[in-house]
């Protein structure tokens, strides 16, 4: 792809999300495994309309036949033969491609939530790499001022050294400070690199453009967060933050006397954590398609299940000279007409199937384990993040308080 018409000054975290959605490498993956998906769909529905085969022969044949004449020294016999046969086949009952064909429907509906759920996945690491090169644009901000401060101090030291009402360690301690914050800013330089290193490579595009970004972000934009910002006042509330004083001691001890609640959520009830749930499993691509895997393994189990029954199909058929090639003239051969029908099946096959409908029924049971354990491996993510949720609020909010 061509990356010379993209903009990255003054990036915008939907411009970005609209980039990763273009050039991406995985979603482009899964979109075109989808693609394929629907492909193979469209082939099982292929397999039961009817089907149409031409084959043509002309034969030349000049060999010795003894039974023509033992008795004779000349053995040559040759005939030409020309045949041709137009043959229009229809399936009538056949369980291989009737479950096919809804094994494959099922199958392009897994992994078209798949790609929902790449999507969801590509979204995710966008805004959260995102996010962290603002953060980090923030950081380096603060490093750099404290740099300043330091720097100051430092003059400050200096000159009381000087007037002799400070003393060699206190400017002593006052450079360690100074050589500290410059590690710190240098530490922080690298991780910003990082940062947008990754946030490139999740765009998709060329590395050489991380140069050319500038994020549009200047300010967090928590409070325009409904739920965030609803729960940062609940949680002043509980803790008794206030904003326009400085905490008193009574307000250390009773925050010290509630950290005991910290062990379980206490910004999110039950009833809004089993909300998130219920919507996750009504919502989240990959637990759905976990589920509709059950299915196609289900359906997996009944079409080898209906290789225990015939098969039927029936054919017509517009042939000339398809039975006696070369008996005849070459401009004195027929034209026939005919149709049937073709009923097979598979009576004994030394217990072939059974092992087949046995391996089809353990992966059912796999699939069905493996999907009750994504749902308990949401589950865990969803109660881990609004843990992360809460430790950040609360440490947002005492952060603001200590500021």
């Amino acid at each position: 792809p061509l990356f010379s018409d993209l903009c990255l000054q003054e990036l915008s975290l939907h411009r970005a999300e609209e980039i990763a959605l273009e050039y991406n490498k995985t979603f482009l993956i899964a979109q075109e495994s989808t693609v394929q998906a629907k492909e193979r769909k469209a082939q099982a529905v292929s397999r039961w309309l009817p089907s149409v085969h031409y084959r043509a022969e002309f034969r030349d044949i000049d060999k010795k036949e003894l039974f023509f004449d033992v008795f004779s020294s000349q053995f040559a016999f040759s005939h030409r033969g020309y045949s041709s046969i137009l043959q229009l086949s229809q399936p009538i009952f056949s369980t291989d491609l009737l479950f096919g064909l809804k094994s494959k429907e099922l199958e392009a509906e897994v992994y078209s939530y798949s790609q929902a759920n790449t999507q969801n996945e590509l979204l995710l690491a966008v805004r959260d790499r995102y996010y962290a090169v603002f953060l980090f644009e923030k950081a380096l901000q603060i490093e750099r001022e404290n740099i300043d401060y330091l720097a100051y101090a430092l003059q400050q030291e200096q000159g009381r050294l000087d007037a002799g009402s400070a003393t060699p360690f206190e400017v002593n301690q006052s450079k360690t400070s100074v050589a500290n914050a410059i590690s710190l800013y240098y530490a922080t330089l690298k991780e910003l690199k990082n940062a947008r290193n990754a946030l490139i490579l999740t765009l998709g595009i060329d590395p050489l453009l991380e140069r050319e970004m500038e994020l549009d972000l200047k300010t967090s934009p928590i409070d325009s967060i409904p739920t965030l910002s609803l729960k940062i006042k609940e949680l002043n509330q509980k803790y008794h933050y206030r904003t326009d004083t400085f905490p008193t001691t009574s307000d250390y001890f009773f925050h010290i006397d509630t950290l005991e609640k910290a062990r379980q959520l206490t910004l999110f009830s039950q009833s809004e954590v089993q909300e998130y749930l219920d919507q996750a499993l009504s919502l989240r691509p990959d637990l759905r398609a976990k589920k509709l895997q059950v299915d196609v393994s289900s359906q997996n189990v009944n079409t080898k299940l209906g290789t225990y029954l015939p098969k039927l199909s029936g054919y017509v058929r517009y042939s000339y000279n398809d039975i006696d090639l070369g008996t005849r003239p070459f401009l004195q051969q027929e034209y026939d007409l005919s149709a049937g029908v073709v009923l097979t099946w598979n009576i004994f096959d030394s217990l072939l199937r059974e092992h087949e409908v046995r391996e089809a029924r353990s992966l059912r049971s796999s699939s069905q384990i493996s999907y009750t354990q994504e749902w308990q491996r949401i589950e865990g993510e969803i109660r881990n993040g609004l843990y992360q949720l809460e430790e950040a609020m609360l440490t947002y909010a005492s952060a603001t308080q200590a500021v």
